[in-house]
């Protein structure tokens, strides 16, 4: 019986493809152009996924090593796979439709992330007054704040001399920052609420990264059986609860509902407010689509910008010489003045700035980004993609070009020197993707990292026993990240100073 059912739907399955082909046979004739691997009846490629599931960095690696431009067929569904810079700007500069149905909508909604591109417009519209020079300089106090915090953390290790993994320790102070600057409260101080909403985070990223490696999960019937079955449908109930709770504390807070103005709300540091101002215009915002957007926010930056200082940090450890560079730096802009501020970060480090790029390129955070064209692309060699073909844009594999970067697999912060930066085609730095949808918090992000990094270089010296990061030390969900974690000794620069008979060896 079982066997005449499965044989039933493989048929069924077929004869839909079929169908399919002969109705866009011309479609199907278009992407015989591009190079792709043998496809199976039925399951396409999937087969080329056994033993990949659990690393998405090193799946890309190996298949795009046979070309720029690759077919992917994901059972009866053609992907087509882009790795170099000039082919994933024109796709992206061209099209602005994410299409990947229904992926993550359970934990995080409808939001700036995946929105369609009708909706994403007026995200975009609704959002760009919290990501303003002015509205950046309200959110540095939390860095300060949460960057000071840090390097409490990190002064038993000093004291100890032991060599820790630091990322659960800037995961968790990220999140306060995040968390302060989107609805204006640390997790710290939300409670059980809080402990609730950043178990279950880290849950709904995991299981993000799950769908994308297993097709299967991508079926919305079979996904949402999956999260009953495991016990996680209570999970996506205890994350939208605080965002909700708060969003609707807010709306009670201003009275909008009844009878005040726009005009009316008390200027915040928070996001929350940006949003509600904004979204109360567009009648498509609900306080649903209120709640995606604040937890796509929050997804989007927690661990984009702990990954990076993560990093960061052990690449200034291993290379003694930039980080010696970057100290002195630092130190510069506080020659005359012990006080930080917002215009340091601004317009100064700039030095500090290329290694944090460099950071981003080297590891980059998101390593893939999709499109679906709804009219033909027309590449730079005059191939063209037919219109309605899922695209994938390989960030991660763009960011290693040997025609953009010289030596790419070296962390080098000379990649984003005024020199290099001319060489290069403009806005070839893939990082915070390309074109009109390239990520907004840009700005952010640098702010968050570079105001995170003086304070904790002023106090400590970074070293550590790993010599280098090669690519086989990494691996990947929809994040790269190193898999033994980020291992650092801190020593406290005052001792350095102050005791020459400590016996540190510290070269330059």
């Amino acid at each position: 019986m079982m066997l005449m059912l499965i044989s039933s739907l493989i048929f069924i399955i077929m004869l839909i493809k079929n169908i399919d082909q002969l109705k866009n046979k011309q479609y199907y004739k278009s992407l015989e152009q591009f190079p792709s691997f043998p496809a199976y009846p039925l399951i396409g490629n999937l087969n080329m996924l056994l033993g990949s599931l659990t690393d998405l960095l090193k799946f890309m690696e190996k298949t795009m090593s046979l070309g720029d431009r690759l077919l992917f067929w994901l059972g009866p569904m053609p992907i087509l796979f882009l790795k170099k810079y000039d082919d994933i700007a024109t796709v992206l500069n061209q099209t602005q439709y994410r299409d990947w149905p229904g992926f993550g909508n359970q934990w995080f909604g409808i939001g700036m992330v995946n929105a369609k591109y009708e909706e994403w417009k007026i995200s975009r519209k609704v959002f760009t007054p919290a990501f303003t020079t002015e509205m950046m300089s309200k959110y540095f106090n939390t860095f300060e704040k949460n960057s000071s915090s840090l390097v409490e953390t990190f002064k038993p290790a000093s004291l100890s001399g032991e060599i820790i993994n630091v990322w659960e320790d800037v995961i968790k102070v990220n999140i306060d920052t995040i968390t302060e600057n989107t609805v204006g409260v640390a997790i710290e101080g939300m409670g059980q609420e809080g402990k609730y909403f950043s178990n279950a985070l880290h849950e709904g990223m995991k299981m993000l990264a799950k769908q994308a490696m297993l097709p299967w999960l991508q079926i919305r019937l079979i996904y949402n059986a999956y999260l009953k079955l495991t016990g996680r449908s209570k999970l996506i109930d205890q994350f939208h609860a605080l965002p909700t709770k708060i969003l609707k504390d807010k709306l009670n807070e201003y009275k909008i509902a009844q009878n005040s103005s726009l005009e009316d709300v008390p200027s915040s540091k928070a996001i929350i407010d940006q949003l509600i101002k904004g979204g109360l215009l567009e009648s498509s915002f609900t306080e649903i689509r209120m709640r995606d957007e604040l937890t796509h926010i929050i997804m989007t930056a927690i661990e984009t910008t702990a990954l990076n200082l993560c990093f960061l940090m052990l690449m200034l450890a291993i290379h003694q010489d930039v980080q010696q560079k970057v100290y002195e730096e630092i130190e510069e802009i506080f020659k005359d003045n012990d006080t930080l501020t917002a215009d340091h970060l601004f317009n100064g480090l700039k030095y500090t700035e290329q290694c944090i790029k460099e950071t981003s390129r080297r590891f980059t955070h998101a390593i893939i980004t999709t499109r679906r064209n709804h009219k033909e692309c027309i590449l730079k060699d005059n191939m063209i993609i037919p219109a309605n073909t899922l695209i994938l844009a390989v960030l991660h594999l763009a960011n290693q070009d040997p025609d953009l970067y010289k030596n790419p697999q070296k962390w080098d912060p000379e990649h984003f020197s005024e020199q290099a930066i001319k060489n290069r085609p403009k806005n070839s730095f893939m990082s915070f993707g390309h074109g009109p949808r390239s990520c907004i918090g840009i700005r952010y992000a640098m702010l968050s990292v570079k105001t995170s990094i003086v304070y904790l270089l002023r106090d400590y010296h970074l070293t550590t026993n790993i010599k280098e990061v090669t690519n086989e030390d990494l691996t990947t969900d929809l994040s790269i990240r190193r898999k033994l974690g980020y291992l650092i000794k801190f020593l406290r620069r005052k001792q350095i100073e102050n005791d020459n008979t400590m016996g540190y060896e510290i070269t330059y």
